[in-house]
């Protein structure tokens, strides 16, 4: 009897833990809040009860749906022919799929990308979703960004006022998707090797033939893609072309899905193997100029989200482990007494919230500098830099945290039933290698280092924000202000070091210097809100976050495991829960 009143009890409070895990507003989350508040500003007051309401839906009624979705039963399947034989080529969904769809699109992001300035609150939108993992539509999400910022760019063509309202309507089951297909098998990452052609008509449309390696969103209804439009070799004779996955009589435009792809993650959305025969395009503006407009509105935005779609994959793994760690006992006491367990965590809290700063911080100033009415060349290398660092980033320590949130759970963690996290971890790993791997981003930031001396633009404006900080903050914070400044004098000399060095030594060195300067963007950052956090509420959260951080990341020299160490750990985690 007593053996069954162990496993009651036990079964009992993790009942409960459930039930308040499936009950809470992700949006409510104290810090979260102020982030809104301090990047916002005056139109955070227009926008908080959008917000909050998405934030409820997300997890009291979407999440359970997402999940059932992605089992392994319900997954994408391919329907090349119909009932009598004929090609329609369609990707069958599970029934919730569109649910989920309308429940995401339903939230009006796509509304706020189409308006110039509002992109940092369809990304905020965007972030709470992505707490469901990738769920079949947040990558779409992405690629349709994509494209209505390309169309914003280019000229006029026929029907392109319809297509775009159609990529605004508020409605997964009324609106339209878009999807970019840059890889092929034989390029991957290498684009200049790509050969899928295209070719001109007498009335100024393009036909394009080939085939593309890696579709996301295979089914979208807009496609923008890559095709070689000259005979010169290289990314200079790629142009950028928008594709109708349908023709006006609804039969395939010359599309053919040849197979779906088998992921690690991300499974519930459709990544399919497709060729083009003859399939009817329109050139995104002059041709030659195709390449440079995917690479600074398509990838440089796709790099933002995949930043706010890891991240908040990696609060929603935080929140799980988090709220498990109270109900958890183990030897008698709840998990969360642990040290090494709240290391874990405080660990995960300070980076997640510092992440996002950092990234509130560019996508702000995006749309800022969207707004403005002439270029400025630094700015956009500044955005430049930014969004690639962001993505190396998030990336990076993402996967690693929703993995520490597994080995909170134990066992339990690995059990698809029992939590999102297995579903979480296998999307954030995908989510690491789109838009660029880790040595991609490297090898980029590299060859701006040499071009455009774009570590000294980086560098001078932390230098230029930490000095302003300097003037508003309080005593408390002073200190860090200088720690930070001479982390980035450091990091100035070793720049130059670096580029001195041989080719070769230059690849690895790069990468130890992202590294470091990736961190101290990210403590400035949260320091300038921990500041914000602490004039405004006299709340030391954020403060408290940052000393963590510093202390975590050897910037700030204290005894290891001293008294003052063990307290701040068990501060962090207990705070704002």
């Amino acid at each position: 009897m007593k053996k069954i009143d162990t496993h009651q009890k036990a079964r009992e409070a993790l009942t409960q833990w459930q039930a308040k895990l499936n009950d809470e507003n992700i949006a409510k989350d104290g810090l979260l809040q102020h982030s809104v508040r301090f990047v916002l500003g005056q139109s955070y007051l227009d926008f908080e009860q959008q917000f909050n309401n998405l934030g409820q839906q997300v997890v009291q009624e979407l999440e359970a749906k997402v999940a059932e979705n992605d089992f392994r039963l319900n997954l994408p399947k391919l329907a090349a022919y119909d009932g009598v034989g004929n090609f329609i080529n369609e990707i069958e969904h599970h029934p919730f799929y569109a649910d989920v769809g309308d429940g995401i699109y339903g939230s009006g992001l796509m509304q706020k990308v189409a308006k110039t300035g509002q992109l940092t609150q369809s990304l905020l939108l965007f972030y709470l979703t992505s707490h469901l993992g990738e769920a079949g539509h947040n990558c779409p999400v992405a690629c349709t960004a994509g494209v209505i910022r390309v169309f914003k760019q280019v000229g006029d063509f026929e029907h392109k006022q319809a297509i775009l309202q159609r990529l605004v309507t508020p409605s997964f089951r009324d609106n339209f998707t878009g999807a970019q297909f840059v890889t092929e098998v034989q390029g991957g990452s290498d684009v200049g090797m790509n050969s899928c052609r295209a070719v001109q008509q007498s009335d100024g449309t393009w036909l394009i033939s080939g085939e593309k390696w890696f579709c996301s969103n295979a089914n979208a209804d807009i496609i923008l893609m890559t095709a070689r439009y000259d005979a010169i070799e290289g990314t200079k004779g790629l142009g950028l072309f928008m594709v109708k996955r349908l023709n006006e009589d609804g039969t395939p435009n010359g599309i053919k899905i040849r197979r779906l792809k088998e992921k690690i993650g991300t499974k519930a959305m459709a990544s399919a193997e497709i060729d083009f025969d003859n399939a009817q395009a329109i050139a995104m503006g002059k041709p030659e100029n195709g390449f440079k407009l995917l690479m600074q509105n398509v990838l440089h935005l796709s790099r933002i989200y995949n930043s706010f779609a890891v991240l908040g994959a990696s609060s929603r793994a935080y929140q799980v482990a988090r709220s498990y760690a109270k109900y958890r006992t183990a030897f008698s006491l709840a998990i969360e007494n642990y040290p090494l367990i709240q290391e874990s965590l405080a660990d995960i809290k300070a980076f997640n919230c510092a992440m996002l700063a950092s990234c509130l911080a560019t996508v702000k100033m995006q749309d800022e500098t969207d707004c403005q009415t002439s270029s400025d060349e630094k700015r956009q290398l500044l955005l430049r830099i930014r969004a690639n660092i962001n993505k190396y980033m998030t990336a990076k320590k993402c996967v690693k945290h929703i993995h520490q949130c597994i080995d909170v759970l134990a066992g339990n963690g690995a059990i698809e039933t029992f939590s999102p996290l297995p579903r979480l971890y296998r999307d954030a790993i995908v989510y690491e290698n789109w838009e660029g791997t880790h040595n991609t981003l490297r090898m980029q930031i590299l060859r701006d280092m040499h071009k455009y001396h774009i570590d000294r633009i980086f560098t001078s404006h932390l230098q230029q924000k930490l000095r302003q900080l300097q003037n508003d903050a309080p005593d408390k914070y002073q200190n860090w202000i200088k720690i930070l400044q001479d982390n980035l004098t450091q990091l100035a000399l070793k720049a130059d070091d670096l580029l001195q060095s041989s080719s070769a030594q230059q690849t690895l060195l790069v990468r130890d210097y992202i590294d470091e300067i990736a961190i101290v963007d990210c403590c400035v950052h949260l320091l300038a809100e921990a500041v914000n956090h602490f004039v405004e509420d006299n709340s030391l959260s954020k403060t408290d976050l940052l000393a963590w951080l510093l202390l975590r990341t050897k910037m700030l020299k204290k005894n290891q495991y001293d008294e003052q160490y063990m307290l701040l750990m068990s501060k962090v985690i207990q705070e704002n829960d």
